[in-house]
Order: C-alpha cells, then structure tokens, then sequence
C-alpha cells in the first residue's frame, strides 16, 4: 500500500520504506534537513493518497467519510469504499461459498460498502436506538424492490439507521440457473447488479453491506436471509454498538413505507393488537416497545405447523433433547412464534437467535424445498431461546382478504384518489404494504388491472425505460365488494409509490431528458406485441406491454420512421 500510495505521488517505489530511504540519506545532513525532508515526503504521500483515492468518489459516500464516521482506521477501507470484513472471519464462516474469480471478489467486496447514517436534524428517540436491515438477492429482480423500499423510507421519514444486505454477488452462475420455485421471469431479472449502482439510491443515508454468497442459495435463494443476517451479526455488530443501538428491525426487500417505523412515538390509535395478546398496560406497555427477551412481530398466518413436526423431526434440527422447543403445543406455537417481518428483536437477542436460524435452516430444507423454510426455521430457534413475541396486526397489509393484516385500516376508506392515493384526510395507514401476492381490480371500461412484482420489467429504473400507466382515478370507487377496493386500495398505493420513486432516482442519476412517459402496462398475458424479441428489441417484456402508443410503433421503429 505505501509503494501504491508513494507512485501516485509521483515518486520512487523504494522512497516510501523507512529503511530504503536511510540508504541514501547523506552523511553530513543535519538533524533539522532530515526532519524537514521527511515532512516534504509526508505531505507527497498525503496529496498523493488523495488523489489516487479521493477522485473516485463524491458526496456522502466517500470513503474517508464512512470509515471516519466507522471508527475504522484507514488501513481498513478499501479503494472501492467498502469496509473489509477480516479475511480471518470471511475464511472460517461457515456456508460461505468461495470463488476463484479475483475479478468477482474484487468487484464485490465483502463488509460495508457504505455505512449507513442518522437523517440530518434535531435528534429523534429512534436515532442509536432503531436499526433496519433486509436481505437481498444481488439480481435485479430484488434490485429495484430494495430502492423502492429505501426511498419509501426516505420520504415518509423513516429515522433510526437502514441497511441494505446484499448476498450472491459472488456467484455468477446464478444468473443462468433455473430453479422450480422462480417467482420471475428468466432473463435480466437474474443479471447481477453493479457495485456502482447497488450504491445509489434516492435515500443518501443509506447503508450498503456485502456479505460472501451461501452455498445452496443459487438453487434455493431463501437460504440468503437468515446466512446474511448471522453474517451481519457476527461481523457488524460493533457498528451497531458505536451507536448504541438496542434494536434490530428485519424487513423484506418487497416492502413499501406508508409511514415511519418507531419504537418510541406510536399513537395507540395506530395500533392493531392480535388475538390472544397481553394488552394490560401494567404488564405490557409500551406494547409495541422491544426488549431484551420480547421481540415485537406482526402475525402471519404460519400457526403452529413447525410444532406438528414430530419430536423425533424437532430432535434432528435442534439437537438439544432439552430444548423447549421440543414441548410446544401446536397452540403454543401460534401464540408465540407465528410472525414475520417486520421482526424486531433486541440485539442481543437477534446475535443468538441468527446463528440458530442460520443452522436450522438447512436441516429444515431436508422435510422439502418449502419457500416457508426460513420462516419455520426462525420460529423454531426462537421457541428454542425462550422468545415469545408480541405480535400485532397493524405493521403492514400483503394478501387481500386475510385477518390479521392492517386491513381493518384500508376498509375505513370512504374514498380513493388512485392518482394521488397519499392525500386522503385523516386516513389511518398501516405502516408497510408487503407486496406478496398478485393484485386484480376489475374495470369495466379497459379491462382489470393488476399488479404483481414478478411483471415488472427487470430494468424498470433504467434512464430509458418508461414508467407504469396508473389505473384511472376513479379505480377504487368504481369496485363494488370489499376484496375489490381492497385489491384497488393495493394497485393504487404501489405502482404510485413505485412511479414515484422511479422519477425521483433518474432525476437524481440519469442524464436530462430521461424517459418518463407512463406505457407500460402489466399484464396476465399479452394481447398485443407478441412477436417482439426480448433479448433485441426495444421494450419487449414477457408480462407487460406498451400502451398509449400507435398500434405500429414497433414497426415504425424498427424501419426507422418514428
């Protein structure tokens, strides 16, 4: 590094060494010339470091700022702005998956690209003490979900500190293999990301961690979340601890903000208790307040299957003939274990609780390949530990028509602007859409409009893709049941948002006159367009198609005359 460091000075390779530099001191050089030369040579060494370093970077993401605000000496951080993990820890993890491919490794590496900061301003109850991380696939398909939610986040000023967790960067075979379980289209969806745009967003506070790929994880991409989150834990918890954080909130990368997560401000009003709860204020208040031995979930419909396992079955993932896991009654489990994300749990707790999750995943995979896997995986090692979470049913709304979700909100709506959803008065929200399901509202005039995320074009935030038609205003009124404008309340909210956030990052990286016309439209299966080329032609996508543009604008562009 000092002979790197000393050629962009502009110097010798061997003037940068204490050593070589006293073979050719001269004799008859007083005291005061050494001193005076060595400082010429340091301030050399300094500009020069700065140049070679200091270019490749602009604004808030530059190295020397994030290692600063780190606490991390300069040795390590890297040219590339991240903040190596020590190759001792990377070497001994296990599960981790290696290449031989410098190139990759280079390109990607492992630690902190960028360290995620406090939103400027007066200091919020939630900053050094709320930390929010998800996992995320290196591909673009995850891509575009994790800037939609971490420029939500942004906008409905969300505090505390976030953090992206990127997994399978390394591992370029992922982007041809196939799996049974795809929720996507083949194709640029499984093209990994950059590092230079894995680094942007419209939301500059936030932080950027790179973990190794996993072993399994290109067949079986759910085995990513519960790795990279031990990983994060085993690796980054002194960046938690300089801040003094005391809780840790999972979320998945297909979440949308409608309002600030916190864990110190929430009006009572805006709170959905689950059924079975402890609302007696002597004994649970703040209700939805974290502690150390209480993590606070929202309640999925899991119940208590994992419990139906079988002791023998149990035995064989946990290991620990005297786990209480292996006494839970299927009851039990629903009451205390049948969550997902928003997960939040204490740090320490979440420190022991991941190297279970981590570990059981796998032997849980062997009873079947079930996309649920991690999630029974999670329960079990928390029944394991002893944690019984406080569930509620506020924190977000995903599948139409389900209990327990923060529908009991959305069906207080007594009106619905689809163009601009976000300025009803008075509206009680749920604090995330979780875009798990496929969304459908009828339309006599055009036909329904649906969403789903796996019909988004891969490259949706790309400078010349356009942008997605958003239903007509009237989407909402116009249904005539409660699973209907349930369905239009989610369509309305996401592609909005989505429109949104996608105008906001090209404003922000693309050059001007950048696309943003609205004329994609998603689609069940195409009515139109069908003979296009996805790998050569122009907007050409397997589960949408443009609309609002001449019948012949294809063939007008490929002949040249539009």
């Amino acid at each position: 590094m000092n002979e790197l460091r000393t050629a962009a000075a502009g110097m010798m390779p061997h003037a940068a060494s204490d050593t070589e530099a006293s073979k050719y001191r001269l004799k008859g050089w007083r005291l005061r010339k050494t001193v005076a030369a060595w400082a010429g040579v340091l301030v050399l060494v300094v500009v020069g470091a700065f140049a070679l370093y200091g270019s490749a970077y602009a604004g808030p993401s530059m190295n020397e700022l994030n290692a600063a605000q780190a606490g991390v000496p300069p040795a390590q951080a890297t040219r590339s702005g991240a903040l190596r993990a020590p190759l001792t820890q990377e070497k001994t993890h296990a599960n981790v998956f290696s290449t031989s491919d410098q190139a990759v490794n280079d390109a990607y590496p492992v630690g902190f690209a960028r360290v995620p900061r406090l939103v400027h301003g007066p200091r919020h109850p939630d900053d050094g003490k709320l930390h929010i991380i998800f996992s995320s696939g290196c591909n673009y398909f995850q891509h575009w979900q994790s800037e939609l939610l971490l420029a939500t986040a942004k906008l409905v000023g969300q505090r505390g500190r976030i953090t992206r967790i990127v997994s399978g960067c390394h591992d370029r075979s992922a982007e041809t293999i196939q799996h049974r379980h795809q929720t996507f289209p083949a194709g640029k969806n499984d093209l990994l990301v950059p590092m230079l745009e894995l680094n942007r967003s419209v939301n500059d506070e936030f932080g950027l961690y790179v973990t190794p790929s996993f072993e399994g994880a290109r067949d079986f991409p759910w085995i990513n979340k519960p790795s990279s989150i031990e990983y994060f834990m085993t690796h980054a918890r002194p960046e938690l601890d300089r801040l003094g954080e005391t809780v840790v909130a999972i979320l998945d990368p297909d979440f949308v903000f409608l309002r600030p997560l916190s864990q110190s401000e929430t009006d009572p009003q805006d709170i959905i208790a689950s059924r079975g709860q402890d609302t007696n204020p002597a004994r649970n208040s703040p209700i939805d307040w974290v502690r150390r031995g209480r993590p606070v979930a929202q309640r999925y419909g899991l119940e208590g299957h994992w419990a139906s396992y079988g002791r023998d079955s149990l035995l064989k993932i946990i290991g620990d003939a005297n786990s209480p896991a292996l006494s839970y009654t299927k009851s039990e489990a629903a009451r205390d274990t049948s969550v997902g994300p928003p997960l939040m749990l204490h740090v320490d707790d979440l420190a022991v609780l991941s190297k279970l999750w981590a570990k059981y995943m796998l032997p849980v995979l062997e009873r079947g390949k079930d996309i649920l896997a991690d999630m029974w995986a999670y329960s079990i090692a928390s029944a394991h530990l002893g944690l019984r979470h406080t569930t509620l049913d506020h924190y977000m709304v995903s599948v139409h028509g389900k209990s327990g979700q923060g529908y009991t909100f959305v069906d207080e709506y007594s009106d619905l602007s689809c163009q601009n959803p976000l300025s009803t008065p008075g509206a009680r929200l749920p604090v995330f859409i979780h875009m798990a399901s496929n969304y459908k509202a009828p339309d006599p005039k055009v036909g329904p409009w649906m969403f789903h995320k796996g019909h988004v074009p891969a490259d949706i935030l790309d400078c010349k893709s356009p942008l997605i038609i958003q239903p007509p205003d009237d989407l909402w009124r116009i249904t005539d049941n409660w699973k209907a404008k349930q369905n239009a309340w989610m369509l309305c909210h996401i592609i909005f948002n989505l429109n949104r956030v996608a105008s906001l990052y090209k404003a922000k990286f693309c050059p001007q006159g950048f696309e943003d016309r609205q004329l994609i439209k998603l689609i069940q299966s195409k009515n139109r367009d069908r003979s296009c080329s996805q790998r050569n032609d122009k907007w050409c996508y397997p589960l949408a198609q443009i609309e609002g543009l001449p019948i012949n604008w294809r063939s007008a562009l490929r002949d040249g005359s539009a």
